[in-house]
Formats: structure tokens, sequence, C-alpha cells
């Protein structure tokens, strides 16, 4: 892995290669077959590695792929639908797009986590230090010699891992799948037990519209 790279490689993410080969399979079967994606996809990766590699180059491929797609696109969150995957896969692109969700999927521009972590931090750390237990090991730490930094800090990382995991549950809470439904970013919200039928029926109703 190199030193600016992803720290690890998981599934859910689109990292260069994975995007060229979903842009040229789009492109492959484009006026020759319907286009079913089940996606649970939390964006690019956007490490300086994966950015070298053209990662912009080949999301915006993915993009492409879609305005130019001829014949029915079925687009399925099946669990998440984040970042970049929200922007490439959007169902303004392509009016033959129709973009739908499981229940208890979640989808939005940015995912919880990463919105408790990068877009506000400071609102977890003035939560965690406004927490009585942080609060209470400050104070002590002032009055006992024997409570040590390191037990403080030790207690910090605990309640502030807290208080980010609570902040990216709201935040997944509000940009829910219904949320995306209301503001038009999906088209309809389906059970497992629907799915399949579901998904039959709209191909045959586009496969008849084109």
């Amino acid at each position: 892995v190199p030193y600016d790279g992803p720290e690890s490689w998981s599934g859910g993410t689109l990292y260069p290669s994975s995007s060229k080969k979903a842009a040229r399979a789009i492109n492959a079967w484009s006026g020759a077959l319907p286009l079913v994606i089940l996606a649970n996809l939390s964006g690019f990766d956007g490490s300086p590695e994966s950015l070298r590699k053209l990662q912009l180059e080949f999301g915006a491929e993915i993009g492409r792929g879609v305005v130019n797609f001829r014949g029915p696109i079925i687009f399925v969150v099946i669990a998440r639908y984040h970042g970049g995957a929200y922007v490439v896969f959007s169902k303004h692109l392509n009016p033959n797009l129709h973009a739908v969700a499981l229940e208890g999927a979640y989808a939005s521009v940015i995912g919880g986590a990463p919105a408790a972590a990068v877009v506000f931090p400071s609102v977890v750390l003035k939560e965690t230090y406004q927490d009585p237990e942080v609060a209470a090991a400050q104070e002590k730490m002032r009055r006992d010699r024997d409570f040590s930094q390191r037990d403080f800090d030790e207690i910090f990382r605990r309640v502030h891992g807290e208080k980010q995991a609570a902040l990216a549950a709201r935040f997944d809470g509000i940009h829910s799948v219904e949320r995306a439904r209301s503001v038009g970013s999906i088209d309809a919200i389906v059970s497992v037990r629907d799915l399949r039928p579901y998904l039959l029926e709209r191909l045959e109703k586009g496969m008849r519209k084109g």
C-alpha cells in the first residue's frame, strides 16, 4: 500500500480500477441489455494515490456512461449510497434511470461516520469536553497527582469515540432513504421481499418503453 494511499482496501469503495471497470461495463452493454446496479457504495477513495491514478477521470467516465446509456437503468441502493457514487449514478443524468432503495438503507452526499470525522469535528470535540465524565477527569487531574495525563487521555479518547459515533448515528438518522425520496434523489423504497418482482416489473416497463 503506498504511503499516501488508503490504509486498507474495502468493499463499497470505488477505487480507480473499479471505477474504470464500471464505466467500461456500462458503455459495453449500452443498447444491448438493461442495466441493473445493486449498490452498496460509500463513494470514491480520496487518497493522493487514488487521485494520481485518475480517480476523478474514471469517476467522470461512469457519469458519462450513465448519460449515454441506451436502455433502461435500475439503480438499487441495498445498503449505502454516498459520496462520488451519489453524483455519478444520479437519476438526473438519464431519464431512463430509475433509482430505488431497500428499506433501512442510507443515501446522502456524505455518510454519517465521515461527516462526524471530517465535517463536524469541532462539534464532536465540544460535546466531548462538555461530557460530565471528561469534565470530572479534568478536575481530578488538577487535584490528584496520581491521576496522570495518560489516564485523562484514555477517558477522553473513549468519550470522544462515543460522541463521534452518536453524531454519525444522528446524521444517518436524518439522511435516510426517506429523505432522499422526499428530495427526489430516489424514486421509491421497496422491501427485500418485494425487490425481485419490483425489478422484473420495472425492467419490463423500461424495455417496452425502449
